[in-house]
Order: structure tokens, then sequence, then C-alpha cells
């Protein structure tokens, strides 16, 4: 049972009585003061935009940092600092937050808007309660460097977003190339993030003297706190950045830059649905943004993305198009970047690596993102099993399918993931056409790539000598043809397969629970680790847990044991239950039925109605 998470935020605290206190694990979160850990310099801002905060946007970003805090400190399928409790992936969140404008933040309006913004960025659940602050620190003041008439940078259309990728990066070569003066906010998270925006705006700036400001934030917790690496509510923190920035420097709003490959949120992988992958940019996350920030400002505050019909492909040839390819290889994309202390910028094992790799080859600017940046080669360096293979094939098998249909065809296939995307949208029947013609441009640059890289190492297959975990050796194999949650329940019944006949010939399992720790033993020792009676999945009023699970492949297995003939029709009934418990719970379900003595006498028969459920598969181990 996931346990639900109570932050107490500066200083806050509950009554005695409160059954919270019993039934919450409590946390402290500061900005200041001598338990402050969590850092948080506004001054950043106050340099660059010259004139006081309003009190109810000091309010916003430390809500927003808190919440981020949090974030990056509960593990997802981890554990909570020293508590040895399992943490599902989603998680509940219930904060106690004094703040300066507690009608404002406290009223339902307010508060409904911030959590729904929250639920749907994480997938996780998030509730707050505001109380009015009397401890906290006085406004931080802006220094005073000139009337906001005088600078030139007052009224920019947009407060653009700056991250160090590629996709920003793109979207400000090219805004700075139409002679439009822009103001870039970025989020400092640690130092080799800093470090590297400084020195990629320090290039911008060069570039285009006088057009752009930089106003960097810390924001950031510390270090002994834990680390979460999905971090999916950063992308509120820094639109919160952006909107208060907006509203000092009294822009419009607030701009993202990013390829609408990645904005659509589409399931690339098994193991990034839903909220695993980013919901940053989705449509209707910029409309939730939009609709919330314009509530904290009090007037509109347009929150947009005008790449969202682009490839990732379309944004690096914008660079070359803008005179800046060669400024490509000082981007950074690698989702491991954050953590990475010295050395390559990429490990190019993830997802945002190949789909970097692969988007520079395919706009033929190869010369200007060096190998050597990359820890591995992306195409023929060694994967670990589990993520880093699934997300390599599994990118090649979207490709590959998405090449294969026509544009009607993947709006057919996807048309829940665009019905999702379009519903803000001003025209929506066109907006899904141009999704779709997008993901088919994708498509043709990926596999052209692919392609090109399996002819240039075709010796090395012959040869042997291409590593074979890498993703060429993968889809050598033609393992792109197969998700990866039936892979892996491939390998878990072939050790089955292997090892049950020969430990059980002489003495059969007494019952179920003695057929599972066998079981659990086979898998264990061929590096097969599913979590026994996990996770707790509600169905009506009820929950219930199956008999092993994994996390990482979105998998369910259920062990049915026949022991006498009589016992296949119980069987039956307890399939068809789960199949219904688990039909809408996200995962996949493996049914693993052990049949010593081959009762079943056909198996096509028993079989057909699970297998005709492209989320469901059984074998039979005898």
């Amino acid at each position: 049972m996931r346990k639900p998470r109570l932050i107490l935020c500066s200083g806050a605290t509950i009554d005695p009585g409160d059954p919270r206190r019993h039934t919450h694990v409590t946390s402290h979160l500061a900005t200041t003061g001598s338990g402050a850990n969590v850092n948080l310099l506004l001054e950043d801002v106050a340099k660059k935009c010259q004139t006081g905060i309003q009190s109810r946007l000091v309010d916003l970003l430390e809500i927003a940092a808190y919440v981020y805090a949090a974030d990056c400190r509960a593990k997802r399928d981890g554990v909570w600092e020293d508590v040895a409790d399992p943490e599902p992936w989603r998680r509940d969140f219930q904060f106690v937050i004094p703040v300066r404008d507690v009608a404002f933040w406290s009223s339902p309006e307010t508060a409904g808007a911030l959590a729904g913004v929250l639920n749907f960025l994480s997938d996780d659940s998030f509730a707050f309660t505001f109380v009015p602050a009397r401890h906290l620190d006085a406004i931080p003041p802006y220094l005073a460097l000139g009337a906001m008439e005088e600078w030139p940078f007052c009224g920019v259309e947009r407060v653009a977003l700056f991250s160090g990728g590629l996709d920003s990066f793109a979207g400000i070569v090219e805004t700075a190339n139409r002679k439009e003066k822009q103001v870039l906010v970025s989020h400092r998270p640690v130092s080799i993030k800093d470090n590297h925006q400084r020195m990629l705006f320090s290039e911008l700036n060069c570039r285009f003297p006088a057009s752009l400001v930089h106003v960097p934030v810390w924001v950031n917790k510390d270090v002994n706190m834990g680390r979460e690496h999905t971090q999916r509510t950063r992308s509120f923190l820094y639109c919160a950045l952006g909107a208060t920035v907006a509203a000092s420097v009294n822009a419009k709003g607030v701009r993202f830059f990013e390829n609408g490959v990645i904005s659509l949120n589409l399931p690339v992988a098994d193991e990034v649905v839903g909220a695993r992958a980013s919901r940053t940019t989705h449509p209707h996350a910029l409309h939730l943004f939009q609709q919330f920030f314009s509530r904290v400002l009090g007037r509109d505050c347009i929150v947009d993305n005008p790449y969202l019909f682009k490839t990732k492909t379309d944004i690096v040839s914008i660079i070359a198009a803008n005179g800046c390819g060669d400024l490509i290889g000082k981007t950074v994309s690698c989702s491991h970047s954050f953590f990475k202390a010295k050395g390559q910028q990429h490990c190019g094992r993830c997802g945002q690596c190949i789909d970097r790799r692969i988007a520079v080859l395919a706009a033929g600017q190869a010369d200007n993102d060096p190998e050597t940046d990359y820890e591995v080669d992306v195409f023929t360096g060694r994967r670990d099993e589990g993520y880093e293979i699934n997300i390599a094939v599994d990118y090649v098998r979207l490709a590959t399918e998405l090449n294969r249909w026509d544009e009607q065809q993947i709006g057919t296939r996807f048309n829940s993931h665009l019905g999702r995307a379009v519903r803000d949208l001003p025209n929506r029947t066109q907006a899904a056409q141009d999704f779709a013609r997008m993901l088919k441009r994708h498509a043709e640059a990926a596999t052209s790539v692919v392609k090109a890289q399996i002819n240039a190492h075709s010796d090395s297959v012959m040869d042997g000598t291409l590593e074979k975990t890498s993703l060429l050796a993968r889809v050598f194999g033609g393992e792109h043809r197969v998700a990866c949650w039936r892979r892996f329940a491939d390998r878990i019944v072939e050790v089955l397969r292997k090892g049950l006949p020969s430990l059980c010939a002489t003495h059969a399992p007494e019952d179920e629970p003695r057929l599972q720790q066998i079981c659990d033993g086979l898998l264990h020792a061929s590096d097969i680790n599913l979590r026994r009676e996990f996770p707790y999945i509600c169905w009506s009023s009820k929950l219930t847990k199956p008999d092993f699970a994994s996390e990482v492949n979105t998998l369910i297995v259920e062990l049915k044991y026949l022991r006498e003939k009589k016992d296949e029709a119980a069987i039956v009934r307890a399939i068809a239950e789960d199949i219904t418990k688990y039909g809408d719970s996200g995962y996949q379900v493996l049914f693993i039925v052990y049949d010593r003595q081959h009762f079943i006498t056909d198996d096509d028969e028993f079989a057909e109605p699970i297998r005709k459920r492209p989320s469901m598969m059984v074998e039979f181990v005898r």
C-alpha cells in the first residue's frame, strides 16, 4: 500500500490530534532559517527585472519550489528517506504551506487549478492547505537599474524558457534572426547545468548582441534528500519562473520550444507510458498552465509552443538554416545530464540521446555533433538489460510502424492520444491531421537513419563483432517487431519451462503458494526480478494484488496451478476475474498455467479468449 506524504513547509504545523500524524509520512521543507533544505534564490530574477515582485508571485515560486523538492525527494518504486516502504509509481502528496496572499491561494478555484495542473503533469495526487504566513522573509527587492520604460526588454512578446537543449536553442536562434528581443529564463538545479547554460548563452550573445537577456534562477534541494530522476513537476516550476518574469517585464506570456513528437506523449515504449514520459508541453498541459498562470497574474498569460508540429529533425534543420549549426555540439539533450560530473555530455543510452542522434544525422549535421561527446555509440554501444535495451528497440519499433502506416492509419491507431492532444486547440480536425503528418515525417527520418546505420555496420554483423546488446544487434535480431513487455514475458516463460519440469519431476508442489516460491527462485537465479504480491490495484471498491509484477516492464504475472482435472473450471473462472480486474490497470498480463499432467487437451481453445486481448497472453508449462 502506498503511504500518503504530508509535506509541512516553512515551519507549518498541524494540530496534535490531526489523524495525518499517524496515517501519513511527514516531511519538513523550508527555504529559510536553520532548517532550510530547499534553495530558492529570487535575487537572480531581481537583478534582471528592475521592479518589485508581487507577494503573490513570491508565494507562487515558493509553492513551485516545494512541489519540485518533494517530487525529487520521493522516489517512485523506491523509498522515502530511511522509511523502508515501497513507493509505487503514483504518489499521494498533501502540502501545508504558509503564504502571504492566503485568501487567493485558499480559494477552491485556485487550489483546484493548482492540483489539476500537477496531477496531469505527474500522474500523482496533490492536495494543498494554505495558512497565513507569519514569519516569512520580507519580499526580496529588485535592483533599481532604471525605469522600466527605459529598459529595452520591457514588453517583449514572450518570456522564453531556455534549457540548453536543441529545441529551446532552435527557438531562440530563429527568433533572434527575426531581430526580436528576448528574455530567457533558465532553471539552475545544479552547478553543472548552470555552467552549461551560461556557456551556451555566451555563444548566443556573441551571435546576437543586445538582443538577449538571461535570467537564471537557482532552485534545488539539499543533496541528502534523495533523488527521483523523473521530476515530472519540474516543468511547473519552470513555467512558474517564466510567468513571474513575464509579470515583471510586462510580457504577454511564456513560450516553450519543444518538438511535437515529445509533446504528444505517445507510448514510445512500454516503460514510458502516461506520465512516465514527459507531459511538459503536451497541448493540454499548456492549456492548464495558461488558465492557472492567468489566474495568478490577474491578466491573460499566454503559454504556447510554436514547435508543436515540428519533428526533432525539423528542429536541427532550423538551427542549421539560421547559421548556428556549429553550436549544435554545445547543446545538451541527455536525460541524465543533471547527474553527470564530467566528461561526455550524452550517455548515448537514453531515449533523448537516441532521438537527438537520429535527428542530427537525418538533418545532415553529423559533423556538428561529435561522436566523442557520447559515452557509448547510440547504435553500436553496449546497453544494459531492461530500460536501455527496451527504449532503443521500441524507438525503432514505433518508427517502423509509423513509417508503414498512412496518415489515416496513424490517426486510427493513436485516436485517443490525438483526441487528448487536440481537445484544447482551435481547429481540432486540422490539428489532428498536422500531428499525423508530423509523425509520418518523424518515422521516415528515423527509419532512413537506422537503415543507413545497418548498411554502415554490415561487416561487423557478418564477422560477429557487433555488440550483442546494441540497438543495431537487436534490430538485426528482429526484436523491434515485438513489444518489450512480450519479450520480457517470453523470457519468464522460457526460464520456467526449462526449470520447473526437472525440479518438480518427482515431487509436485503441494499448493499454489509453494509453486510460487519455486518459480520465484528460478526467476531470481536467472536475474529476472519480479516483486511478489505487488502492486495493490483498486478495482471497484476492492484492493487486489497479483502474484508477481514488474514495474519496469509494466507486467503482471498470474500463476495458475492445475493439480487435478476438476481444477480446470475454477482456473477458467479465476482468469476471467483477473481479466476484469486488471483490464484497465495500465499493466500487461501474463497468465502462466502449470499443467503438470496435461489435463488441458486443447491449448488453443483454452487460450483464445485471452490471446485476443492485445495486452494479455497465456502460456502453458508442463
